[in-house]
């Protein structure tokens, strides 16, 4: 006798969701995210692996330079612009955000590092923080205005999430992205949308509810 699937179950089924282990993320709390969101995902570390994945997760903690150097390293660069270029959707979350952008920082010199390269934008520290007595890096619940799409779906505006970075996305296109803020002593980019590729500046795996609705939304999407 088959076992009768319904159709929320058929979508999951259909899901192939992976997560990019190359050194620098919170892999297992982003795996436990989405496991607890009622999806399956596993670690991939090898980029010749992403045969059939329909959902790609770049998470990230650490410097841009460093981050990017060792996704050069593994061969990653051209196998995510692949990925993307063939319809898959892309979440980059916290460094991992930060390294889906054209250029990033290098943290001694200040000379702009090349990143992955898929949405225009630099990746700069935080200035003029002094002047607002806030200290660096930015820890903590922080709120986010977003611009509705589908990633959204449930959560209320305004809703908080949870912030650990230093560094901080500018000069972005942003007639051409769905760009959503946050402010710490000046207004930064805290999550963007550009076709398929996303990027959250916080961590949604940590922001509790509605992190694991944000999680939830994206494996949704088809």
């Amino acid at each position: 006798m088959k076992r009768k699937i319904d159709g929320n179950q058929s979508l999951k089924l259909s899901k192939n969701i992976k997560i990019v282990d190359y050194g620098f993320g919170n892999l297992a709390s982003v795996k436990n995210a989405i496991n607890f969101s009622g999806f399956e995902a596993s670690l991939v570390n090898n980029p010749n692996d992403l045969k059939k994945t329909s959902h790609l997760i770049l998470p990230g903690v650490g410097s841009f330079e460093a981050g990017v150097e060792k996704l050069k390293k593994d061969g990653w660069i051209k196998k995510i612009h692949e990925f993307v270029n063939k319809g898959g959707y892309l979440l980059g979350i916290c460094l991992g955000m930060q390294l889906l952008f054209k250029k990033g920082t290098n943290e001694r010199s200040g000379f702009n590092v090349e990143g992955i390269g898929l949405l225009e934008g630099i990746c700069e520290k935080f200035t003029d923080t002094n002047t607002h007595n806030l200290p660096l890096p930015h820890i903590g619940f922080n709120k986010v205005t977003y611009k509705n799409s589908n990633i959204w779906k449930g959560i209320p505006q305004n809703s908080f999430f949870y912030f650990v970075h230093s560094y901080r996305v500018i000069n972005t296109k942003t007639n051409d992205y769905k760009i959503s803020m946050t402010n710490y002593g000046d207004d930064f980019v805290s999550f963007i949308e550009h076709n398929k590729i996303y990027g959250a500046q916080f961590h949604p795996e940590k922001s509790h509810t509605c992190g694991l609705k944000l999680l939830k939304n994206f494996c949704n999407l088809k």
